[in-house]
């Protein structure tokens, strides 16, 4: 858990921000207990961004296993929230090991290969850089870019 969690999502929603929250994905724990832990925390309001599964590790049980647990935090997130999650991942990891099994979930690829260069994968964002600049941040941050409009990224978002 974040402990900046609850005052950064205040000041996020004082400064008309799209809120979301990730769970980094730990493939050698109980998904259904990681879940669990996840909306005990997150409590999505109207206009929040659908939760997001960082999916970025190898399972010591093996790729099926990992699928599984996967597809079973997504369901549970879909059930309990009202709302299509979307799954964020590496490129690599994402084609040798996640593409082809949680197909229907938008898709967050960190391709660190600059601004509309992934072709070869149905990405809804893609995180080209970590090293953007903005102003009153003294590190880089993350740069992405959203494959569609305003609209349709407001769309996405809790109803």
């Amino acid at each position: 858990r974040d402990w900046q969690f609850r005052t950064n999502g205040t000041k996020a929603k004082h400064h008309t921000l799209i809120r979301g929250s990730y769970h980094y994905y730990r493939p050698n724990e109980n998904s259904t207990r990681q879940f669990t832990n996840f909306k005990n925390t997150v409590t999505l309001e109207i206009g929040d961004f659908p939760p997001i599964l960082d999916v970025e590790q190898e399972s010591s049980f093996g790729r099926d296993v990992l699928r599984q647990g996967v597809k079973n935090w997504l369901k549970l997130a879909e059930e309990h929230y009202g709302i299509k999650p979307v799954i964020y991942s590496g490129l690599e990891f994402y084609q040798t090991i996640l593409k082809g099994h949680v197909d229907g979930y938008p898709l967050w690829i960190a391709a660190y290969s600059g601004k509309h260069r992934v072709k070869d994968v149905d990405w809804t964002f893609h995180q080209f850089t970590e090293r953007v600049k903005v102003k009153g941040v003294r590190d880089g941050v993350d740069g992405n870019d959203f494959n569609g409009t305003l609209a349709e990224l407001s769309e996405m978002c809790k109803k």
